[in-house]
């Protein structure tokens, strides 16, 4: 096995592609990430913009692969680079490529590809499966694995430390091996404390969640909070701002933790976060929890119980929301894509593809979305006039934008210049 993003039902261990069947949380999931993506180049957004008078509402994108031919079709893809590992989940830091995939961690330079890889192989097992958990100091880059359930079901969730200038590993923490603490699901740092969390994959009978943390530099537990204090139930979303700790649960709201012990301090019963078998539906973006559950896409100022803005009736979302300075971006099972001011939740435009949409970046000039078959289709981001449109092997898996180079996950890692 390599590449790709996996679901794992608890009945029978069943594995596909992790975003061809996007179950919501209620049989057993789990899957998530608490950083918050950092971008340069054609993917840094600009401060704000408004949406231009009289926007037009793009048609439907074409099923065939085809460019459309009303002149719109002014994006071009050409192969920059490509690598022999598969890729789970992407992450940009300072115009930096960082993914996990199966036993697997990497830093990528935009331009020239690999520069360094690690193994991650942990306590003898070396089926390792890329879970959505990454989150860095700018010196210490942490990915999340889960074990593989066929044969290792008993195995924890853990996580890799990595030195971010040599790829050396610095350290590795995992959960108890028990069958309850399998699942990795995010990973966030605040000051010197990485906090790390796990879930099991199974029943709702079996949650014992946990979330702990630990010294950024050593490893050495800090803290660890576990179902004492938090509600017994799946963990959907792990993230973290000033200075504290958000757990989203489900069910159970958001938990808000001390991020120097861990002690709950505050919970949001009202607030909802869905996740996948593979992500969470929930990102932090400068004061603001954005959060998807079922046809809703809400946002919640932090530091507060309040409501900024929500819209419901999209149909089954689909994709984590995709957030900047002035967008948010959500994706559905049915192919929508619904483009939304940040400030006021306004739609800016929306556009549909034939396939549900299996991930949504955001740069400077475009949003590019990736289907769960071979359809990748950007728009421009002010109008959503449609601009590119190809057949790539993308599947639902990761997409990500650094310097105007474009990274598809998959079961091998493609980079594209964009033109």
């Amino acid at each position: 096995m390599s590449g790709g993003k996996y679901i794992y039902l608890s009945a029978e261990v069943e594995c596909v592609r992790r975003r061809n069947v996007l179950g919501l949380i209620g049989t057993g999931v789990a899957g998530t990430s608490g950083c918050l993506r950092l971008q340069g180049g054609e993917n840094s957004t600009p401060d704000g913009s408004s949406t231009p008078a009289g926007s037009p509402t793009p048609d439907e994108t074409p099923s065939d692969g085809t460019q459309p031919d009303d002149g719109s079709a002014e994006v071009t893809l050409t192969e920059s680079w490509t690598g022999e590992r598969g890729i789970d989940f992407i992450w940009t830091v300072e115009g930096v490529f960082y993914y996990n995939g199966y036993n697997y961690a990497a830093e990528a330079s935009h331009g020239d590809g690999v520069r360094w890889s690690a193994d991650t192989t942990h306590d003898g097992v070396d089926e390792n499966l890329g879970a959505d958990a990454f989150a860095t100091d700018g010196r210490h880059m942490v990915f999340g694995y889960v074990p593989d359930p066929e044969g290792n079901e008993e195995q924890g969730g853990h996580f890799h430390a990595y030195d971010r200038g040599t790829g050396e590993e610095v350290w590795a923490a995992s959960a108890r091996s028990d069958g309850k603490h399998n699942y990795t699901i995010g990973a966030t740092v605040i000051d010197d404390i990485a906090v790390l969390a796990v879930t099991d994959y199974g029943s709702m009978s079996q949650q014992e969640p946990l979330v702990w943390g630990v010294d950024i530099e050593t490893g050495e537990e800090r803290w660890r909070t576990d179902q004492s204090a938090l509600p017994r139930s799946f963990i959907s979303y792990l993230g973290s701002y000033d200075g504290e700790v958000y757990v989203g649960m489900m069910p159970g709201g958001v938990q808000v933790l001390a991020g120097d012990t861990g002690r709950v301090t505050d919970t949001h019963e009202s607030w909802y976060i869905d996740k996948s078998w593979g992500e969470s539906f929930g990102e932090i973006h400068g004061e603001t929890l954005f959060a998807a559950s079922e046809e809703t896409l809400a946002a919640h100022p932090l530091g507060g119980n309040g409501l900024s803005w929500s819209t419901s009736g999209l149909g089954s979302v689909h994709t984590p929301p995709a957030v900047d300075n002035s967008l948010v971006v959500v994706g559905t099972e049915e192919g929508d894509v619904y483009a939304f001011e940040r400030g006021s939740g306004e739609t800016r435009w929306e556009a549909s593809i034939t396939n549900p949409v299996g991930a949504i970046e955001t740069t400077g000039s475009h949003v590019w979305v990736g289907d769960t078959d071979i359809g990748l289709t950007a728009y421009d981001r002010e109008t959503g006039s449609l601009v590119h449109r190809s057949t790539k092997s993308v599947n639902g898996d990761d997409i990500a934008v650094a310097d105007d180079v474009l990274l598809l996950g998959g079961d091998t890692a493609t980079a594209y210049t964009i033109d």
